[in-house]
């Protein structure tokens, strides 16, 4: 592992987040954690001291599902560091019923794409601060009929929680292979990666019917451990050998790997940016 780095996680209270953060919690990391619940969020950070004493920990505290709250979590990181070396972008959730935000969008979209895609926007200064920034995108498995719906991108018309999440997920590494592109000329990298079928709770809560079914099927006969699914992570946080590896996806393995055909596509990628920006609020010139 390389020397210090300050570390930002979102989702890092339960399931892959929160077992990556504990593998990153060495002395000689820095971490801040987002969570939106402070309860959830104090336990972890015991639990990470009570593992190292002399680990640092900083909590921020914002509901991701909501921009205002991934701004005023930007700014409290702002007012607080100068730079960041590392963003994951773990924070995501499926859910069988369409859930609307009081900011007007749908639940899984906001979480598992947009809070990515904001807050990895807003914290690009602090990133090209540091020696070499990484910004992780925790994404998915990407089949190959995965795609966005852009006449429907916050599901309004027609609602599927399977759909819904893999939209987001193949949203999340277009975003990738886009900001990547953006980003060649500077000292910050862009990579998702694909976590495995991981034992969490995530969808247990949220699901049912068919869907609650794949859930615990999976969970119980294909997963993974969280601490082995984190391992993907750490390798593209820490991994020296990556300073100049950008815009890929990450399937478990130390090579990337190709997505589909409408994740690569200029068009497509073209259309979600525009779309992006007007959902996240952003200006043109991001």
């Amino acid at each position: 592992m390389e020397n210090k780095k300050r570390i930002l996680i979102t989702g890092a209270t339960s399931g892959v987040g929160k077992a990556a953060a504990m593998a990153l919690a060495g002395s000689e990391n820095e971490l801040i954690l987002i969570a939106r619940n402070e309860k959830k969020g104090e336990a972890i950070k015991r639990e990470i001291l009570n593992l190292n004493p002399s680990a640092k920990v900083c909590l921020l505290f914002g509901d991701l599902s909501l921009l205002q709250d991934i701004r005023k979590v930007a700014r409290q990181f702002q007012n607080k560091f100068e730079s960041l070396d590392v963003l994951i972008n773990c924070a995501g959730l499926v859910s069988s019923d369409r859930v609307e935000t009081s900011e007007g969008i749908e639940q899984t979209l906001a979480v598992n794409y947009l809070s990515h895609y904001l807050l990895s926007n807003l914290l690009l200064p602090e990133l090209k601060k540091s020696n070499q920034g990484r910004i992780i995108n925790v994404a998915s498995l990407i089949p190959p009929i995965a795609k966005v719906n852009f006449d429907d991108l916050n599901s309004e018309k027609n609602y599927n929680g399977i759909k819904a999440y893999l939209q987001s997920k193949v949203a999340d590494v277009m975003f990738t292979y886009d900001l990547a592109e953006e980003l060649k000329h500077t000292n910050v990298t862009v990579n998702a990666v694909h976590p495995g079928v991981v034992k969490t709770n995530l969808g247990v809560n949220t699901s049912k019917g068919f869907l609650y079914l794949f859930v615990k099927f999976s969970e119980k006969f294909v997963a993974i451990t969280p601490e082995k699914s984190a391992k993907r992570i750490v390798y593209l946080a820490t991994d020296p050998g990556l300073s100049k590896i950008t815009g890929k996806y990450f399937k478990g393995g130390k090579k990337p790997v190709a997505t589909n055909s409408f994740s690569n596509n200029p068009e497509n990628k073209k259309k979600l940016k525009k779309l992006s920006i007007q959902m996240a609020g952003l200006g043109e010139s991001v």
